[in-house]
């Protein structure tokens, strides 16, 4: 376990370990005061040093037997640990001296605010609700939002898994922040919308104010993105680009509202998929058409139904393959 724990802070486990182990963090008090003793023994050892973390150097400086290991990590140049996925423990908290910045420090200063998180979670629904500082929050479906004790009073920060919508109430001394996955959105008060499902690219799009958006592995990948625009962060956080918002069914999963003007059939398809949670297979024949429909708060079916009647000459033939997966056979399009 110090062999563990030595990587851990040294940057080399890979995104997998490292995310299973600070889950363990989280939920093992016994861990949790193990790796804080290890801190403490190392923080006292004479090789202690604020600047870099060198596991080897760690191992002997507790007198445990391990093969050398000569990477030194310098911990500015290392991906930033994000505030709940660190500091939601204990242990990380007293390490804060090595790498934690001072807002981070301020916000968990005590051990019962580390311990007690809230989690909201979703399966197949979405969710709407109101955080304990006002704002109001619609959780997409198969989304996860967590966060620690003192929101609202002593910090505004948490971790988002999936997709949100945040109407985020305005606070100048307490800055609204959000953590997904290799990105980091930073506001005062606005609306957007975050997508951030794992191994997928993070997605922002603003309707109002403005929001910091950056990336937690790269330092250089980072922007302002205003009301009327998007961003797009790449899954490993290398690679950032800012745009117009032309397309407003990013929101369909809550407006429940998708608006075609000569849309590929491709587009339509992704459209679909994520408002209606399912998977959709479309024969080559389709790939051709394009579709100018407009469907407002209708269930799938009927989706289908205008869409199949908006392109009468595809005389397209709707299959449940499974429960949630879908396959669109048909004709091309004149068009």
């Amino acid at each position: 376990m110090e062999k563990l724990m030595a990587k851990y802070l040294a940057n080399e486990l890979s995104e997998k370990k490292r995310s299973e182990f600070e889950l363990q963090l989280v939920e093992d008090e016994q861990l949790r005061n193990e790796f804080e003793d290890y801190l403490n023994l190392w923080h006292d050892s004479d090789g202690a040093d604020l600047q870099s973390f060198d596991a080897d150097q760690a191992w002997k400086s507790m007198s445990i037997s391990k093969a050398p290991l000569q990477k030194t990590v310098q911990l500015e140049s290392k991906p930033k640990y994000t505030l709940l996925k660190i500091a939601a423990t204990l242990l990380l908290l007293l390490a804060a001296g090595y790498f934690l910045s001072d807002t981070v420090k301020e916000t968990f200063s005590n051990e019962s605010t580390i311990k007690t998180l809230s989690e909201i979670s979703t399966g197949a629904e979405t969710k709407e609700f109101e955080l304990p500082d006002g704002s109001s929050i619609r959780l997409n479906a198969n989304s996860k939002l967590t966060y620690a004790q003192g929101f609202g009073d002593s910090h505004r920060s948490l971790i988002l898994v999936g997709g949100a919508n945040f109407d985020v109430e305005r606070n100048e001394s307490l800055p609204f922040i959000i953590s997904a996955e290799t990105s980091e959105v930073e506001v005062l008060g606005t609306s957007f919308d975050v997508n951030a499902y794992p191994g997928k690219d993070i997605q922002l799009n603003v309707t109002e104010g403005q929001v910091r958006f950056s990336s937690n592995t790269v330092k250089d990948q980072n922007g302002l993105v205003k009301a009327g625009e998007r961003a797009q962060l790449s899954s490993d956080g290398t690679s950032l680009e800012q745009s117009q918002m032309t397309d407003s069914n990013y929101a369909a999963w809550w407006t429940r509202k998708l608006l075609f003007q000569e849309t590929s059939f491709k587009e339509v398809v992704e459209a679909l998929e994520n408002t209606y949670w399912v998977d959709i297979e479309f024969s080559e024949a389709l790939k051709g058409c394009k579709l100018t429909s407009t469907i407002d708060n209708e269930p799938m079916n009927t989706a289908f139904e205008i869409i199949k009647a908006s392109l009468p000459e595809s005389q397209i033939n709707v299959v449940r393959t499974k429960e949630n997966k879908i396959k669109l056979e048909g004709k091309a399009c004149a068009n």
